[in-house]
């Protein structure tokens, strides 16, 4: 309970005076609570002490963290966006693909190197294309092809409905020495006008393989095979790669090897008869 303002008074005892009744002065009030300190003349004031809080209250909660910077007339969405971070996954992509490039380069050169020196090694080739029935005359030598079409051969099982045989008879003549010692195998292949082409095997031949038996102006004949699909038989041409290696009598298989590698001609020279 709160002592009223100015305190709790106790009034003094009024005592009535021994020789009769007379008016006495008035006895000022006395605060009994709370006390009066010693060095307080005029009282004490009767408000409440302020509450105190005890150790367990828990303490008030920090202010939460001031939000971005609002520009007075500014929308938040009109504001430039800030660049979000490069993170760990992103990082880690443009490693991956820096090294991926990497990679692709060290083995793209070489390659590249490599592919040019096989052009250079091979180019690309020269095409000479002659009528059916026609004799081509190419570095010394005579060329000349002759077709026949046939549904199969002697001791061979049936062809497919859609298959033919060619049976083509190559004839080379030397024109001059020169033409003699140009003898290597040729290679055969048939091709279609579209880019298609089909294996044509050599299976036999009378060209002799000593330059002494062999005679300048005397034709030889190799036997070709080939097996192409019907309906293309009569559009196919029939193409000789000349050998361009040189055999020269009493040569060494190294000393072949060594002029073969300083001679400067290419295998690039097709002759294509049609038919």
């Amino acid at each position: 309970m709160t002592a009223p303002p100015g305190g709790w008074f106790t009034p003094r005892a009024q005592h009535a005076p021994p020789h009769g009744p007379r008016s006495a002065p008035p006895v000022p009030d006395r605060q009994v609570w709370p006390p009066v300190a010693r060095d307080d003349p005029g009282g004490a004031s009767t408000q409440p002490f302020p509450a105190v809080r005890s150790e367990s209250a828990p303490l008030p909660r920090s202010a939460p963290p001031p939000g971005p910077l609002e520009i007075p007339g500014t929308a938040r969405e009109d504001l430039p966006a800030s660049p979000a971070p490069v993170g760990r996954p992103a990082r880690t992509a443009l490693q991956v693909t820096a090294a991926v490039l990497a990679l692709a380069m060290a083995v793209a050169v070489p390659t590249w190197d490599g592919y040019l020196t096989y052009k250079d090694a091979r180019p690309d080739d020269r095409v000479h294309t002659f009528a059916a029935g026609r004799t081509a005359t190419f570095r010394h030598v005579s060329w000349q092809v002759a077709v026949t079409e046939s549904d199969g051969l002697p001791g061979d099982r049936p062809l497919e409905p859609d298959r033919r045989w060619l049976r083509i008879r190559l004839t080379r003549t030397a024109l001059d020495p020169e033409g003699v010692i140009r003898r290597g195998i040729p290679d055969v292949e048939v091709r279609h006008p579209d880019g298609r082409s089909w294996v044509a095997q050599i299976t036999g031949d009378d060209v002799p393989s000593d330059a002494a038996e062999h005679r300048v102006g005397t034709p030889y004949h190799y036997e070709v095979l080939s097996l192409v699909p019907r309906a293309l038989a009569r559009e196919v041409s029939v193409c000789v790669r000349p050998s361009s290696f040189r055999t020269i009598e009493n040569e060494s298989f190294e000393d072949s090897m060594k002029r073969a590698s300083r001679e400067s001609e290419l295998n690039d020279n097709v002759l294509c008869f049609r038919r």
